[in-house]
């Protein structure tokens, strides 16, 4: 299958001076939180071990990031959270970003925290985009109310 126009319309609306700057900044704070491996083949390794799994993206998300030839190592670990704050976490179970078994680790983590779980959702940013009725009436009537509800599958 070849791109197509709709292809170099989007790359021409995201590959702009305005979008790199945000892209770089982002970047800088990614690769100044964690470091990332320096090994090529550590990447490569990952891809072939996701494959199955992950058959159309695997290559792109698991791929060498600018981070592996980042001129400076963090400074300071990375930041803990644990704590008895109240929290809502929404997560979906295919989150390419941020992957639910950082998910369910950080609802255990915050003891006072509730999590509403998406399954079979592979979408970063779930509440207001992805169309689940039920997680945006959980999340809305938590914002209006205070109420955490309970851990749940939506």
């Amino acid at each position: 299958m070849q791109p197509g126009a709709e292809l170099g319309g989007f790359l021409d609306s995201v590959l702009t001076p305005a979008s790199s700057q945000v892209a770089s900044a982002q970047i800088a704070i990614l690769c100044g939180d964690r470091a990332a491996p320096r090994d090529p083949q550590v990447y490569w390794r990952d891809i072939q071990e996701h494959r199955r799994t992950e058959p159309h993206f695997a290559s792109l998300t698991r791929m060498i990031s600018p981070c592996a030839s980042w001129p400076v190592r963090p400074q300071e670990a990375p930041t803990r959270i644990a704590n008895t704050e109240p929290a809502l976490i929404v997560a979906a179970d295919g989150d390419p970003r941020a992957i639910y078994p950082y998910a369910t680790a950080l609802r255990k983590d915050l003891p006072s925290a509730r999590m509403i779980t998406v399954r079979n959702a592979r979408k970063h940013g779930i509440f207001g985009e992805y169309g689940n009725e039920c997680v945006d009436t959980k999340v809305i009537d938590y914002l209006l109310s205070g109420r955490l509800p309970t851990d749940q599958t939506c």
